[in-house]
């Protein structure tokens, strides 16, 4: 029997190079790095005329950890720095070497500058080899949750005691910075700096508190602004799960040619109503363009994200939902023949006629905004109250003087044109294919990244995590799309006679037809695809494999 001794102390060779193989995503990663411009990171640490530099970590070492990280589906800092420990691909791109977890993350929340012009350059690349061509994208949005919890939201008054006690506590350790020098000078440095930003997340919650109660324009008085203490910028949202937690909506703009982000950014709108505008200026300020189609849900579909894509020249692509939907009584108890819809309206007197036969004229004209207007109808004043329908058209509560009135909405010409496209088959089809589009993304970098929390806080630093995993998300995108071999060109045209019958060279494989519609084989050689021609089906496999006495090479 073997005895198993693990006290024993072993000493072996470890060829850096050999820790991975040839195609490990690592050495993908680090490749495509090294062919980016990252002059903005080296212009931090780099020495200038009248001052020297610093040591740094290598830039180019620093994002391929974080690239790679994110696509093993790792975001905490401190959880990469432990991998580059032992796993094969962090040990092979720093090369045995030890990484602070606190100089990975001020690296990635740092420089957002520097990382968007990272963006800009992989979809520079992706845009050469024509997999980004902005003829049509999706826009979506997702909630992420915030690092931040809903106990930390307090009043403005709570906030502000909190802030003098946080005021007050930099004040006393900074004077024992300057008092004494003690053995722990590091750690009582970073004391101080945390006791600085704690002070620093307050007063931009105060700040935040008061622009929320200025922005409540209903019930001010009774509304009690409340912003988070530990990240101000976080609101509060509700989650597909149905609860609410502090949250980012993270929108993202996706290449439909090959499912691709072109635009990422972090908002701390709840809604994505007013979202369409802002993604199209985004997309033609880094990239130069505006897209040609844009393709959104129901949630963008309004007047004002119709009109903002005809101004910049989109053709868009949404879900109208309709308000009004045929009901057989309304709020107020009408019966279907007393509902406004059913009052005919004369389009050349500009009125409206009752079920009494009375006639309901122009009142009033109300802008709602968008070029959009509501325009107000009410009836005689001498007709409603002796009205002899006065029970089935007024609400139960009705004072004497009540009269029947209602409206008519005029859209805008952007709109009808809108609504018009969206009803033609063409447009219904495009619209089918968003979600398999827009959607995938935003599950990747959940399910695959494991952001379903960011790590960072404040809305800047925020936008750069979620930059960082679209960015993980593209690189990983493009190396499956490249990674696909080219079938047509390494296939050789074979004489029809050969083609009618395929098979192993150990057995004989019988095509059916649902095999042929579904376009792949399950065989002990393991068949990759199947394509079909006019003339003959042709088996393509990984193994050796003949066809009718010809091999297949």
């Amino acid at each position: 029997m073997i005895s198993i001794d693990r006290q024993q102390i072993l000493l072996r060779t470890v060829d850096v190079e050999k820790l991975i193989d040839e195609d490990h995503g690592a050495r993908s990663v680090w490749e495509l790095v090294g062919r980016l411009d990252l002059g903005r990171y080296h212009a931090q640490i780099e020495a200038v005329e009248g001052g020297a530099g610093r040591n740094h970590t290598d830039p180019q070492l620093l994002v391929s950890l974080w690239l790679y990280a994110y696509s093993r589906g790792i975001s905490s800092a401190r959880e990469v720095a432990r991998q580059c420990e032992f796993e094969p691909g962090f040990q092979w791109l720093c090369g045995l070497q030890a990484i602070s977890h606190r100089t990975l993350s001020g690296f990635r929340s740092e420089n957002k500058a520097a990382l968007d012009d990272l963006f800009v350059q992989v979809l520079g690349m992706l845009s050469a080899e024509g997999l980004i061509t902005l003829e049509r994208v999706t826009l979506d949005g997702t909630k992420i949750k915030a690092n931040a919890g809903g106990n930390s939201f307090r009043r403005k008054e709570k906030l502000e005691a909190h802030l003098e006690l946080a005021r007050e506590r930099v004040r006393i350790l900074s004077a024992e910075g300057e008092e004494k020098e003690t053995t722990a000078h590091r750690q009582a440095a970073a004391r101080r700096r945390a006791a600085r930003q704690r002070a620093s997340r307050l007063e931009s919650a105060v700040r935040e508190v008061e622009r929320l109660q200025q922005e409540k324009k209903h019930d001010r008085k009774d509304f009690v602004a409340r912003a988070s203490s530990t990240d101000p910028d976080a609101h509060v949202m509700r989650n597909g799960e149905g609860g609410t937690v502090p949250s980012y909506n993270v929108q993202l703009l996706t290449d439909v040619t090959n499912g691709l982000v072109v635009n990422v950014d972090a908002t701390t709108d709840a809604i994505d109503y007013r979202q369409l505008q802002p993604a199209l200026e985004r997309c033609e300020r880094t990239l130069g363009q505006k897209p040609k189609q844009i393709v959104a849900d129901g949630d963008y579909t309004n007047h004002a994200s119709v009109q903002a894509a005809a101004a910049c020249g989109v053709d868009f692509y949404g879900s109208w939902q309709d308000s009004w939907k045929p009901v057989e009584h309304d709020a107020q108890g009408r019966s279907a023949e007393f509902l406004a819809s059913a009052f005919p309206y004369d389009a050349k007197r500009d009125c409206f006629t009752c079920p009494a036969g009375k006639i309901l004229t122009h009142h009033a004209l109300l802008n709602r905004g968008h070029g959009v207007h509501t325009h107000v109808y009410r009836g005689p004043k001498a007709a409603c109250p002796n009205c002899p329908l006065r029970g089935r058209c007024a609400p139960r509560d009705a004072r004497p003087e009540w009269r029947r009135s209602i409206t008519r909405l005029e859209e805008p010409a952007t709109t009808t044109a809108f609504k018009a496209k969206m009803a033609t088959e063409e447009a219904r089809l495009i619209y089918a294919k968003r979600s398999q589009i827009a959607e995938f993304p935003h599950a990747w970098i959940k399910e695959r990244c494991g952001l379903r929390q960011f790590r960072c806080r404040n809305r800047l630093k925020v936008a750069m995590e979620a930059t960082w995993a679209c960015l993980s998300y593209n690189l990983t995108r493009w190396f499956s799309i490249r990674s696909k071999p080219n079938l047509e060109t390494a296939l050789r045209p074979l004489p029809n006679s050969c083609l009618q019958k395929a098979a192993c060279s150990t057995h004989e494989q019988i095509i059916t037809p649902r095999q042929q519609r579904e376009g792949r084989l399950r065989t002990k050689n393991q068949f990759l695809h199947t394509f079909l021609s006019p003339n003959c089906l042709l088996l393509v496999c990984v193994g050796h494999t003949t066809t009718s006495g010809s091999s297949l090479e």
